[in-house]
């Protein structure tokens, strides 16, 4: 963010004048943000998409016969192989998808590998191929589970037990994990319904190391370390986006992102190596790690197009070394509490906290009346260490490739703390480029139980904001008991 220094107003306010930076850059760089930096320069992976689908299955699919699932070709090392030919730094398999298979042995399933003719741990064979080359070790698990009921309004104590034991022999089975991808929860379930937060927690106390990406592209930014942008959905990072990211890159239609009878004819008609060359110099430049999906198919073996491809790719990529390092990152609220209620001048208040994106009705707070706009945001209870707050803007699942959306984007901003909903006290105001980047705000940390953003000036007729979340930066906030 360019402007990240939210103005001081009054005399009365230098008190606080050290805690409403929202960029840390006087603070030292945390550990976090030294794994996103060592991240962000690795540039290039390979997303190997398969699993039961491979096979036939659906999209969410639940128990879906698993006999024909035989590989008995497969070959992790020819993967590797692949994957280092091109130039990749890191591999991202799909150890399970929506449908609840598992391409290892789960205690926790007989829906798994060691269930089929195969038997043997694909997972395994994986980390194995991809670490004798040198390669990163990225596994993907998705949370939704049609065959094992884990969807919206099903989340309760046995379901979570199910999630982080499935995650334990993930993240303990294997030796180091650099990169772990999260699936089917904010965008199928709302990020309310999966207490989010504790599975964040559970993963760095087995894997401090571990980076998070949540496949809820940038609806749930304070959540992760590497928010993702969905390629197939035409999302793509702004020319000037400096957070470490990533996008996945699914080379062709046909069964998705799984591999499919057609899917050889697909990648000759649809991909070639100086398209993905170009996106991939596109994405360096922004800091955004390239994962070309490269599917094998039912014999566990990439196809020889892909071979191919991915050699082509390596004779006519170089990772430019000049990129200028990874720049400081906001602070955020990665400790977010609840926001009991809200309430806005006009429009419909509760979509700013209902926690849903959908690809179809877009669950957004819009304006009606011309600013300026009130928002109140109560955190039911007096809280110490609230030191931040994100906005995420006007965001859609489906933008249209280099093409921000600025329509209802804050330009002008004032942010007031109270304890009693009667006497404010203005922290400051910022001013903000019409773009689609989250507005960080940096709060004082003092006792507050209501925060109020006064809108000042939007892009257009209507202010628009997809989310609000508030926080913690470094921990979790602490309700008052002297009140």
């Amino acid at each position: 963010m360019k402007r990240s220094i939210l103005s001081l107003l009054g005399l009365s306010l230098m008190s606080v004048a050290h805690s409403i930076q929202s960029v840390k850059e006087q603070q030292p760089m945390s550990h976090q943000e030294t794994l996103s930096s060592t991240f962000v320069d690795l540039r290039f992976g390979m997303f190997i998409c398969y699993n039961i689908m491979s096979y036939g299955a659906d999209w969410g699919e639940a128990n879906y016969p698993i006999k024909s699932f035989n590989p008995t070709q497969l070959d992790c090392e020819q993967w590797a192989e692949a994957a280092e030919s091109a130039g990749m730094k890191f591999g991202l398999l799909t150890t399970k998808h929506h449908e609840g298979f598992c391409l290892w042995d789960s205690q926790y399933t007989e829906y798994d590998v060691a269930s089929t003719p195969y038997k043997k741990d694909i997972v395994q064979q994986y980390v194995d191929a991809f670490r004798a080359k040198g390669l990163g070790i990225g596994l993907y698990y998705s949370i939704w589970d049609s065959t094992h009921g884990i969807d919206k309004g099903t989340i309760g104590p046995k379901e979570m037990a199910f999630i982080k034991g499935q995650l334990r022999e993930l993240l303990t089975n294997y030796g180091k994990v650099d990169y772990l991808v999260i699936d089917g929860w904010y965008w199928r379930m709302g990020h309310h319904e999966v207490p989010f937060t504790e599975i964040r927690e559970y993963i760095r106390s087995l894997q401090p190391d571990c980076l998070l990406t949540d496949h809820t592209h940038l609806q749930a930014v304070y959540h992760v370390d590497i928010p993702y942008f969905e390629g197939p959905f035409g999302a793509f990072p702004e020319a000037d986006n400096t957070m470490p990211s990533a996008l996945g890159h699914c080379s062709v239609r046909g069964n998705g992102w799984f591999w499919s009878p057609d899917s050889p004819e697909g990648l000759k008609s649809n991909e070639n190596a100086d398209t993905i060359v170009d996106k991939l110099e596109k994405l360096e430049a922004r800091y955004c790690n390239f994962l070309l999906n490269c599917m094998p198919n039912r014999d566990g073996l990439l196809d020889p197009l892909y071979i191919d491809l991915l050699a082509e790719i390596g004779n006519k990529w170089t990772a430019d070394t000049k990129r200028p390092p990874l720049p400081r990152q906001p602070v955020t609220p990665a400790y977010t509490i609840p926001i009991e209620t809200v309430t806005a001048t006009s429009g419909e208040a509760d979509y700013l906290i209902d926690a849903k994106q959908d690809g179809v009705t877009h669950f957004h707070w819009e304006s009606s009346e011309e600013m300026p706009q009130e928002i109140v945001l109560d955190l039911g209870a007096i809280h110490e260490g609230v030191d931040a707050l994100v906005i995420v803007p006007n965001h859609r699942c489906k933008p249209t490739p280099e093409t921000a959306l600025k329509d209802g984007n804050i330009l002008n901003l004032e942010v007031s703390v109270s304890v009693d909903n009667t006497n404010y006290q203005l922290l400051g105001s910022e001013r903000y480029a019409a773009d689609a980047k989250p507005r960080h705000i940096r709060l004082s940390g003092q006792p507050t139980q209501y925060i109020k953003l006064n809108i000042l000036e939007a892009h257009g007729p209507a202010a628009i904001i997809a989310e609000v979340a508030v926080g913690g930066a470094e921990s979790m906030p602490r309700k008052d008991t002297h009140k």
